[in-house]
């Protein structure tokens, strides 16, 4: 059986490529002993990854040059169903419903008093998770092996293979994904627009489960998807003060930041794009910390000219954390600005496996998923046929949370 699918070519020569996307046939995969359940595709989020692979950039290019298929199908943030399952995936998947609390009554009653082995044996399987959860994923495959892996910083493993840039993804009908990557969510529990990019919020969540949050100030630099995410997670482990700044667009039809910023959990919003608004950030902040700056910062501009920036107003003692993916090289005067000032700094990638993941779930279902929903963050819901539509909606600014349906 064949399916639409949205792919990019791989790069012949890195790092020259091509901007945009296609939509081609492809056939269904199958299971197999290595990905052992296949998910039907409900509805993927576009991620700024992917708005990176559609633009061409050459970091990606490089970073994909080695694929072995002339096509990758994109996108690793996605609700599905699971449809398939291979033999070897049925006790793991038994023992993850086994570990879990049920929380509607069918799945209660299916589970009650029953083994990993009896529900491993039962025939029926497949078409309880099929109609009782929805399905995503952790998109980073791991090799278990490595010393990351086997030191618990599975996230950071050597041998990591991302679905949707390394092999085929979610932008498309059906996709074939291992057992112990599966990440079940019962019908209900948490809303699937929402489901389909906890794999980016995961990101959020991981920021903010990398220092203390809990009575703290916190500074955002950068109000795209990622900043004004951890603004909604900050404020829900509970931030005292968050101060979130970006650069204000110029295009009438681009979307308020600063405004959904403020209905995520911002108490104050700063416009760092003139002087004039990195001085009011300055001097708000020195009057509701006393005088001292902020506890914590969250990078997630992914711009070197947020950096003087957060430096002046990170505290002594403060904690650094950073997301955001600049390009090229910065200078920096560590003497002054990171070892005198005593300051923890921490890069973030990915997700803590499965340690967010059960994080980011009590928090959507106490409240995170409804405080998303209402302020508006997912501003395009599309056809996959209209994914241009979807990416020029986020390059222009016109975008924040795009999220396209086969």
């Amino acid at each position: 059986m064949s399916m639409k699918a949205l792919v990019k070519k791989v790069p012949a020569n890195p790092p020259e490529w091509y901007q945009g996307l296609g939509i081609i046939e492809r056939q269904e995969p199958v299971v197999s002993a290595e990905r052992t359940v296949k998910i039907k595709t409900v509805i993927g989020g576009i991620c700024g990854t992917d708005v990176g692979i559609y633009l061409g950039k050459d970091a990606l290019a490089n970073a994909m040059a080695s694929v072995p298929q002339a096509d990758v199908i994109l996108g690793h943030e996605f609700c599905g169903r699971v449809v398939e399952l291979h033999d070897t995936a049925r006790q793991p998947i038994a023992e993850l419903l086994v570990s879990r609390k049920a929380t509607t009554e069918p799945v209660g009653a299916y589970l009650q008093g029953k083994s990993a082995e009896e529900l491993a044996s039962d025939p029926n399987l497949t078409e309880f998770l099929s109609k009782n959860f929805y399905a995503t994923a952790e998109m980073h495959f791991t090799c278990g092996t490595c010393l990351q892996c086997r030191g618990d910083q599975e996230h950071v493993c050597k041998n990591t293979i991302g679905k949707g840039m390394h092999e085929d993804g979610a932008f498309t009908d059906f996709m074939v994904i291992p057992a112990n990557r599966l990440v079940l969510l019962e019908g209900g529990e948490v809303p699937p627009e929402i489901i389909s990019f906890m794999d980016a919020l995961g990101n959020a969540v991981h920021t903010a489960q990398s220092a203390k949050i809990e009575g703290s100030t916190v500074l955002i630099t950068g109000a795209g998807v990622q900043g004004l995410m951890s603004c909604a997670v900050a404020k829900m482990m509970g931030a005292d003060k968050i101060f979130v700044t970006d650069v204000a667009s110029k295009d009438p039809s681009a979307v308020d930041k600063f405004s959904m910023a403020k209905k995520l959990g911002a108490d104050f919003t700063f416009d760092v794009g003139t002087p004039e608004g990195i001085e009011k950030l300055y001097q708000t902040i020195q009057a509701h910390t006393d005088n001292t700056g902020v506890d914590v910062v969250f990078e997630m501009s992914g711009h070197y000219g947020a950096y003087p920036t957060l430096l002046q107003n990170i505290r002594m003692g403060g904690t650094l954390l950073l997301l955001g993916l600049p390009a090229g090289k910065f200078e920096l005067d560590f003497s002054k600005e990171i070892i005198f000032k005593g300051l923890t700094v921490k890069g973030i990638y990915g997700r803590r496996i499965f340690e967010t993941w059960e994080l980011m779930r009590q928090l959507l279902v106490n409240g995170l998923s409804q405080k998303l929903i209402q302020s508006g963050i997912i501003t395009h819901q599309l056809p996959l046929e209209k994914f241009d539509e979807g990416f020029q909606a986020l390059i222009t600014g016109r975008a924040i949370k795009v999220l396209l349906k086969p």
